[in-house]
């Protein structure tokens, strides 16, 4: 750790000063001036431990996204049972066959 001497040496002399000036006032005073020096604590702790902390880079990704496609699988066709009661078949009627015509020419 690398500290400024003469920054320390200011800080305890401010801190006696402080010292020597509770000690003549009451009790309220004394509570008030403790509650003063605590909240600037803990501002100059959250300063050094932002200082110290890591600068951390975060980066986007792009992902892509899958897509679930849902197929209907073929089922097997059942045959059909045969029916007890056969079926009538009609024959078909043949067609008459043309007749020749002669063509003139």
């Amino acid at each position: 750790m690398c500290m400024n001497n003469s920054a320390l040496k200011d800080i305890q002399q401010s801190l006696n000063i402080i010292r020597t000036e509770i000690e003549k006032v009451d009790a309220e005073t004394k509570m008030a001036a403790l509650e003063l020096i605590m909240s600037t604590s803990q501002s100059v702790v959250a300063m050094a431990r932002k200082l110290t902390k890591p600068k951390v880079r975060t980066k986007t990704v792009a992902r892509p996204k899958t897509k679930i496609i849902k197929q209907r699988v073929a089922q097997p066709t059942k045959e059909k049972e045969p029916q007890s009661k056969p079926s009538i078949i009609k024959p078909i009627k043949p067609i008459s066959p043309l007749q020749n015509k002669l063509s003139e020419y």
